[in-house]
């Protein structure tokens, strides 16, 4: 997905995203969308984000997802034992054993042809070229094409997969409970007034989280208000300048492999410090004052079952328990 750009504009004024932003490589890939066929209408199939009609009566038994979103979904709905690779970024344990294809948007396919899988799950894409897609189509494999940007995408996707793999009950009752830790998540701030933040999706250029996403929706569940939910561009790059100005309350800084920690009265993030030694964003008044929080990169960065604990958890950081 290189040179996929985005433009922002507004309070910040234009700047274009270049190469691969960051985003892309904690979410394996997201792009925007359109279907390039209508749906077929009154037939019962399950229609991907590039219009293709799959057929949920036809059995599936061997499923390479490249989306660690949708890997999670199909875990999380009980399809595991479907699975029959994985990427380098799928970090659950049950999946270890699993070989790996390589990345979700560069995967071996080779392999990928040795496995002759029933269904490869990857990323809808609206690049011009030759697509992952249309290599797939010249081995003959049979594939599934997800954009999955905003919580109504992992609602969507989610049915659809539990529709194709036998298992719409279990996609409903994963939907639920991630609506019903929402809903925990936004009582647990009832009466208090939610802390402006800025979301960290790259150090250098900043990189933000801008408005409709998931990752939007997600912090605003928490009890926090998106700074820069106010522009144009998913994931826009934004000037120092810019942060600093607005001067949000806190600083939410993705790591990559930390887990969710308790939150002691002595705690100290591990991110004040690095945040204060990196030039523009030592200025930013919330890393001087320290109101910074790390959050698990993989946790937050994938539009998934696992939104609602991450939703909970930030609630927890952001205004206590009770």
């Amino acid at each position: 997905m290189g040179g996929e750009r985005a433009a922002v504009t507004g309070r910040v004024g234009a700047v274009r995203i270049r190469g691969m932003p960051a985003v892309l490589a904690l979410l394996a890939g997201l792009s925007a969308c359109n279907p390039d066929q209508p749906a077929p209408r009154g037939t019962g199939a399950v229609v991907d984000d590039r219009g293709r009609a799959h057929d949920p009566s036809v059995p599936l038994t061997r499923i390479v997802s490249l989306i660690p979103a949708v890997t999670e979904t199909l875990v999380a709905i009980g399809g595991a034992d479907l699975l029959v690779a994985r990427t380098r970024y799928d970090e659950d344990p049950a999946l270890a054993d699993l070989p790996s294809v390589g990345g979700g948007i560069d995967p071996s396919l080779e392999f990928l042809a040795q496995l002759n899988p029933d269904l490869v799950v990857l990323w809808a894409s609206g690049a011009n070229g030759v697509l992952l897609e249309d290599r797939l189509d010249e081995i003959g494999l049979n594939w599934y094409a997800a954009s999955i940007q905003t919580v109504d995408d992992f609602r969507r996707h989610a049915r659809n997969l539990g529709r194709l793999v036998g298992k719409s009950a279990a996609a409903d009752s994963v939907i639920a409970r991630v609506e019903g830790d929402f809903a925990a998540a936004t009582q647990s701030w009832s009466g208090r007034d939610p802390a402006e933040v800025v979301y960290v999706v790259q150090m250098e250029p900043p990189m933000t989280v801008g408005p409709g996403t998931f990752l939007d929706a997600l912090l605003g569940t928490a009890g926090a208000f998106n700074a820069f939910g106010d522009i144009v561009g998913s994931w826009p790059l934004v000037s120092m300048e810019e942060v600093v100005k607005r001067d949000p309350d806190y600083v939410i800084m993705p790591v990559q492999g930390y887990g969710t920690p308790e939150a002691r009265s002595d705690y100290s993030d591990p991110s004040i410090e690095r945040l204060r030694a990196q030039p523009g964003w030592s200025a930013v008044p919330a890393v001087v004052a320290g109101r910074v929080i790390s959050v698990d990169g993989s946790l937050f960065g994938r539009p998934g079952p696992r939104m609602g604990e991450a939703a909970l958890y930030l609630a927890t950081r952001l205004h206590g328990s009770r």
